[in-house]
């Protein structure tokens, strides 16, 4: 979401959804229905933050004086994780001076993943998840965390992929290096079980 100062979107509604603040801004929040919308209250939120909105209905207009950009997932009604395979274990685990959890409820896990130039992670595992790039230019993928098999991937601030369970090993089952030429920073956010 991106929304000009003064704009204001319509009523609408989300089921439980993830979010993260790309930059800091000013909101006016509408809770309910368009027929029975309480007050308006006013959230200050800071760049970074990372908060999983329960769902319901609501509005929402910019009152800062600066372009709010916001990232926000939530789960097709449809979609369901394919579940945990023997020995699942977390990049939260594996890695910590790399992962953190920023945000989590019963559905999500908002992460950060931050890693220096060269340096690389253990192999870990993903349910389906997407990811969002702050920082970064390429990194190498190793399905399996087979170093004979890396993928590089070139990426770019403000991209946004998709990483299903679905392809496999690659997004699945994996270990990571930051072959780029800067700092990597993403956010992720992934479903839990």
């Amino acid at each position: 979401m991106t929304a000009a100062p003064g704009s204001e979107d319509q009523p609408h509604e989300h089921p439980s959804h993830s979010m993260y603040f790309v930059t800091s801004c000013k909101l006016e929040i509408k809770d309910g229905p368009p027929d029975a919308q309480g007050e308006a209250h006013v959230a200050e939120v800071p760049a970074g933050a990372a908060p999983i909105f329960p769902a319901g209905p609501h509005q929402v207009k910019n009152i800062g004086d600066a372009d709010a950009k916001v990232i926000f997932v939530e789960s097709f009604p449809l979609c369901k994780p394919c579940g945990l395979a023997e020995g699942f274990t977390t990049p939260f685990t594996t890695t910590p001076e790399c992962y953190k959890v920023l945000a989590e409820n019963d559905d999500w896990i908002t992460g950060e993943l931050t890693m220096e130039v060269g340096q690389a992670d253990s192999l870990h595992d993903h349910l389906d998840h997407l990811i969002y790039v702050l920082e970064g230019d390429e990194v190498t993928i190793y399905p399996m965390g087979v170093l004979g098999d890396g993928h590089a991937v070139p990426i770019k601030p403000g991209a946004g992929l998709a990483a299903p369970m679905s392809a496999g090993p690659i997004f699945a089952k994996h270990s990571m290096k930051n072959t780029g030429t800067v700092p990597l920073k993403m956010i992720f956010f992934e479903m839990k079980k």
